[in-house]
């Protein structure tokens, strides 16, 4: 089973796999391509490190290790939504192809939630695009459900 941990956030080499992950992520759902257009690895690597900085941020960000092997990862955080009101948001998740069908997944959103919870925050989010099945299919099997549909994007919500 994988062990659960967050990053350090003084090993800039977790960093910037987690920077490279967030991109091959957006590879895999909008295309190689439009994924890889779409930030440049400087700001990706500024993004892990905002969700690290009390500063700018309440996050985490938060690994699996199978052995010494960083398997995946999950970036959570908490934002507002229009009216003010404060939610959990899993902004990224990643689980490398070769380690996927092993529960790590799932794990994320269990300490997630349990995460969100102890912020005392009721409602937990994930935007992602309307295509990618396999969030869709793990978010609902938690219980999300989609809240909203707009511009080829889809959130998912779940009261916690």
């Amino acid at each position: 089973m994988a062990r659960i941990r967050d990053i350090d956030p003084s090993n800039e080499a977790e960093i910037i796999l987690v920077a490279e992950r967030m991109r091959a992520t957006l590879m895999e759902v909008v295309g190689a391509e439009e994924g890889e257009a779409m930030y440049s690895m400087d700001w990706l690597v500024d993004r892990v490190k905002f969700h690290l900085d009390p500063g700018r941020c309440t996050g985490r960000v938060i690994l699996a290790e199978l052995g010494t092997e960083i398997a995946g990862h999950c970036i959570l955080r908490v934002e507002k939504d229009e009216d003010g009101a404060e939610f959990g948001l899993f902004s990224t998740f990643y689980v490398a192809p070769e380690r996927r069908r092993r529960r790590i997944a799932d794990r994320f959103v269990d300490l997630g939630e349990e995460w969100f919870k102890s912020l005392g925050l009721g409602c937990a989010r994930t935007y992602t695009a309307e295509t990618n099945d396999p969030l869709h299919r793990l978010m609902e099997s938690h219980g999300y459900v989609i809240e909203l549909r707009k511009n080829e994007m889809v959130s998912f919500m779940k009261p916690i």
